[in-house]
């Protein structure tokens, strides 16, 4: 009966090592499909489909998932909450040929052992989100993986999202899995987690089976040898230390388990921290998104208002050029009037010698008087209409002077508003101490500016000249000012060939809007210095970049294309060098070297730009601005300056 009692208590151990383990990792498991449902919901925010704004609500289809935890997990969250504030609906499909254009996301892991091209294939035309679980590092667009920590992890395959026509913010990119190297090294973790861990603590059902059935042997035994009892006392002394040592192996199993209970708690509240940290981050993106709307809409504002001072303008020159014709016509009147009165007053002195010297003549000098009389009152009748006219065309040069300070005001605002938008001195010695601006518009507005942005360790500039100057200038600058904060404000963008391609597509959405063909656009050198690396990367629009480095000057050409309309357009290219200190850098527009001048009134040109620059690169940065001015100055002489001119100077 002792050793019946043993075996009793064996099994119970047994038991409590195979059932203990199977709750705690349904539990896990139970956890990480909820993760894994939530991620999913969450998607939903983070990614735009083609004509969402027609859809009535979202739907997710699962495919495998063989104990339907992810499905019932969806089918729950659905239930109270929405996806951009439309219902969420959750459908299970038999196989791929279930998948119709009706679902946005479809979720599998490899429970059917589908292929991942098979899956590619049958998606290939339809604007749906494939995610994943347990596949190969980018064959899929999200793929799940959990990671030895037991957290829920992801890799997220742009290329092929927006091969399926979907848009994902970069919000998703910040926690997802970037590399095939980090994704291996998981699965390694994985592996040997599997082959260690996971020992200690399962039993084969079938190992179970075979020592129940030993152990009913065992009693059969007991009951038909009693009387072998006396004998096996030693033996069962031996059975009573080994079941000693057992228990004690138990009872640290039991310690190793509560560790790993408390390790998972632990793991739990990070998680909820992540939670809470991205749900952070999505309010900060939203404010930001609501900040750049709000300046968008200024911008759209100071356009409108600079569209109606440009139309103000031409109605305004219109209307002098109508006065002037007038003014001339009504010259011409009074020419001809004052030749009409000097030929009756010629005729006046005739008759006066004619009365003085025919006496006789009374009557005929009566009538030459009564004549006299009459050409004397119509020649004071003339005088008076010239004073009219005199005091109409002094009335309506007031007129014209008034309307032209009207117009010089409203321009002179638009200066105000186009001032704004550079960035002042004080910032740009902030960034870059040891540099200089020249920027010389050639009327009071220009298409010419300079903008710079600070981006953590980089320091991002540029010299760009829009198409014509003056208000039509300012105009195309403000659209294309604009369309630079966005690249780098809304979209996150650093690299400068980068921006330059956004720059462009914002910029052509903007004119596209119009009824009419806008060819208007921009030509640009946009640099982007890293202050820790001392990396220069650079990208052009037309316009290039000058180096000196020792005394040597080097060249780096633009791509000829401008931000614009251009029909054979292609990507903008990188450009990359390695900074030393006391490198020089030069960008720029075409208005210094094109101005006319010189003896023979010809342009500057580039040859002679480089020259002088090459020779002043080693004075102080303020003293080479004060001797392009009186170059460009002394070239120029009276000869009107014939565009904006914007020069950009920064010594490393």
């Amino acid at each position: 009966m002792k050793l019946f009692s043993l075996n009793i208590k064996i099994l119970f151990f047994i038991s409590i090592l195979f059932c203990i383990p199977a709750k705690y990792f349904a539990q896990e498991e139970t956890s990480i499909h909820s993760e894994q449902a939530k991620f999913i919901i969450k998607f939903f925010e983070y990614v735009e489909w083609p004509g969402q704004d027609n859809f009535d609500d979202y739907t997710v289809g699962v495919i495998g998932d063989t104990n339907n935890f992810v499905y019932n997990e969806l089918i729950s969250q659905a239930k109270t909450k929405k996806a951009k504030g439309k219902p969420i609906k959750v459908t299970r499909l038999s196989g791929l040929n279930a998948v119709s254009d009706d679902i946005q996301v479809l979720y599998m892991d490899k429970s059917l052992n589908l292929s991942i091209n098979d899956v590619m294939r049958t998606l290939d035309d339809k604007h749906i989100m494939l995610i994943t679980k347990g596949y190969p590092f980018g064959q899929s667009m999200i793929n799940f993986l959990i990671n030895d920590e037991n957290k829920l992890q992801y890799e997220l395959n742009e290329q092929k999202c927006e091969n399926a026509g979907l848009k994902v913010n970069p919000v998703l990119t910040l926690v997802a899995i970037k590399s095939k190297k980090k994704w291996d090294s998981l699965l390694g973790k994985m592996t040997n987690l599997v082959n260690s861990k996971d020992e200690t603590v399962e039993i084969d059902r079938d190992d179970l089976t075979k020592i129940i059935k030993e152990q009913e042997l065992l009693l059969k035994e007991i009951s038909t040898n009693t009387k072998r009892i006396d004998q096996q006392k030693a033996q069962l002394k031996a059975q009573e230390e080994n079941l000693q040592e057992k228990e004690n192996q138990i009872a640290s199993a039991k310690n190793e388990i509560q560790k790993q209970q408390a390790l998972i708690t632990e793991q739990l509240s990070k998680i909820a921290a992540q939670q809470q940290n991205l749900a952070n981050l999505n309010i900060s993106v939203e404010e930001k998104q609501k900040a750049v709307a709000k300046q968008h809409a200024l911008l759209e504002k100071e356009k409108n208002n600079l569209l109606a001072i440009q139309e103000e303008y031409v109605k305004v020159e219109k209307d002098l050029q109508l006065k002037e014709l007038l003014v001339k016509k009504q010259n011409k009147t009074i020419d001809e009037q004052g030749n009409e009165i000097v030929t009756k007053a010629s005729k006046i002195e005739e008759q006066k010698n004619i009365i003085w010297l025919s006496a006789i003549f009374l009557i005929i000098v009566s009538i030459l008087g009564g004549l006299a009389y009459r050409s004397y009152r119509l020649k004071n009748k003339a005088n008076m209409v010239i004073m009219a006219q005199k005091s109409e065309i002094e009335e309506q040069h007031k007129v014209l002077e008034e309307q032209h300070r009207e117009i010089t005001d409203s321009i002179n605002y638009a200066k105000r508003i186009q001032d704004a938008i550079l960035p002042p001195l004080k910032l740009v010695r902030g960034f870059m101490p040891d540099s200089f601006i020249l920027y010389k518009p050639k009327d009071i507005v220009a298409g010419d500016f300079y903008w710079m942005e600070g981006v953590n360790n980089l320091i991002i500039f540029a010299a760009a000249d829009c198409t014509g100057h003056g208000v039509p200038g300012a105009m195309v600058s403000v659209v294309c000012h604009n369309a630079m904060n966005r690249a780098v404000k809304e979209f996150m963008l650093v690299q400068p060939n980068e921006i330059l391609d956004k720059t462009r597509e914002i910029v052509m959405e903007t004119f596209e809007k119009s009824d009419e063909d806008v060819n208007d656009g921009m030509d640009i050198a946009l640099c982007s210095i890293n202050t820790e690396t001392k990396k220069l990367c650079f990208s052009g629009a037309n316009n290039g970049l000058y180096m000196i480095r020792d005394g040597e000057l080097t060249e780096v050409k633009p791509d000829k294309q401008p931000i614009g309309n251009y029909q054979d357009a292609q990507p903008f290219t990188h450009h990359e060098f390695d900074l030393k200190k006391g490198d020089v850098i030069y960008t720029f527009s075409d208005g210094y070297p094109d101005q006319f001048g010189g003896p023979k009134g010809k342009k500057f040109m580039y040859k002679s730009f480089r020259n002088l620059l090459t020779e002043i690169h080693t004075k102080p940065m303020d003293e080479q601005h004060n001797i392009l001015i009186q170059t460009f100055n002394d070239w120029k002489g009276n000869i009107e300056q014939i565009d904006d001119v914007c020069v950009i100077g920064v010594r490393i």
